[in-house]
């Protein structure tokens, strides 16, 4: 499904620009979205695992300024060596920065709110939480290119991953996004 919408957005990207030096205040983009779920052994210091999970994104950006933003991203994970553990969900996010509306360099900071839902063979885990954000990215005249890092609140993770003697530490996610420029 995430290849039909790479394919509209490749196919819309020629007609969304026109040469000028207005800014843009729209962008409608795909990329790479990968989840990291760290879990510590209780009373262990350097003891880590961890769970990957990696996939596509839409994402969707609004600016309403050059220095304020808004971000939702839908996005499709799966867990690389156990295909029967996958994931969906989405975030929204509003974002604090400099150059997000103009050509040229970006970077923003800021936080918002996620939820997705895991299916692990039979059974269903859904997650949700605040999360702290940052990226930064350059804006051509017609493109974009965003890399963001997101630091989740684990605790649902903890209440619902964890086994026993072990604990959730951290979550996080790494994203890279190509978008359209409107």
């Amino acid at each position: 499904m995430l290849f039909r919408y790479f394919l509209l957005i490749v196919l819309l990207m020629p007609l969304v620009a026109y040469s000028d030096t207005e800014p843009k205040s729209f962008n409608l983009g795909i990329g790479i979205y990968s989840l990291q779920v760290y879990e510590k052994l209780s009373g262990e210091t350097y003891s880590n695992d961890s769970d990957r999970l990696n996939g596509a994104a839409l994402s969707v950006a609004y600016m309403l300024t050059n220095k304020v933003a808004f971000r939702g991203t839908y996005y499709s994970l799966n867990r690389g060596n156990f295909p029967d553990t996958d994931a969906s969900g989405f975030d929204a996010l509003a974002y604090y920065g400099n150059g997000m509306a103009m050509r040229g360099f970006k970077w923003y900071i800021g936080g918002g709110y996620f939820s997705e839902e895991w299916n692990i063979m039979t059974e269903s885990n859904s997650f949700s939480g605040l999360q702290l954000s940052g990226g930064f990215g350059y804006n051509w005249e017609r493109y974009s290119f965003d890399m963001l890092l997101h630091m989740r609140d684990a605790s649902d993770y903890d209440k619902h991953l964890s086994e026993p003697g072990t604990e959730i530490s951290t979550a996080g996610v790494l994203s890279m996004m190509i978008s359209a420029r409107f």
